[in-house]
């Protein structure tokens, strides 16, 4: 697939990318590239984004609360509705793939996702992923490739257990056919998907 690379508004005085990263989870390491700034609150992000006015702003969802998660979530949004902010990307790091979250970031008009994992990333590795960003990272594009019928139920603050809609919600899914059927491309030819319960 053709990669689509982000067009910087403006280049800072050294030729960096200038780049904002929330990161409240502390999933990055070193945070001190040149063209960064680094905040660990959504108050601290809009203060710096409105004020720096970055090429991109970088939102990491690492392992954390699911309160935490959605106050993320509204960050973005209002990132996108603010007149100072709307025209500037924001790319979501997710640890995982979760359909819901990643429905939420559309609905909030995040530009670009890109899975991580659990891995922890330098500032020379965030910018590596902004610089390698193209239309498969768009976030219409990945909602496609997750099946539409994954549904989420609470379990405490932090766990949710991921169960089939296509299946009544009745079989918890995890390990291999989670990732490899249902948050992949492959789950247009799981036979729930094909033919669900009703």
């Amino acid at each position: 697939m053709k990669r689509e690379a982000i067009k910087p508004i403006g280049v800072g005085t050294e030729g960096h990318l200038r780049f904002l990263l929330c990161d409240l989870a502390g999933g990055i390491v070193d945070p001190s590239s040149p063209g960064e700034e680094w905040v660990t609150s959504p108050i601290q992000c809009m203060d710096k984004a409105v004020d720096w006015k970055p090429n991109i702003i970088v939102v990491s969802f690492g392992q954390m609360p699911i309160r935490e998660r959605d106050a993320l979530v509204e960050l973005s949004a209002a990132l996108k509705r603010n007149s100072h902010t709307k025209q500037c990307p924001v790319l979501a790091l997710l640890s995982s793939k979760h359909r819901k979250l990643i429905e939420d970031l559309k609905r909030a008009k995040v530009d670009y996702v890109r899975y991580i994992g659990d891995v922890r990333l330098d500032s020379t590795q965030v910018e590596a992923i902004i610089e390698g960003l193209g239309s498969a990272d768009r976030t219409e594009r990945r909602l496609k490739t997750v099946c539409p019928f994954l549904n989420y139920s609470q379990i405490d603050s932090r766990h949710e257990l991921t169960v089939c809609g296509a299946y009544l919600d009745r079989m918890a899914l995890g390990g291999r056919r989670l990732h490899a059927i249902c948050e992949a491309e492959d789950h247009l030819a799981c036979e729930y998907y094909r033919n669900p319960r009703r």
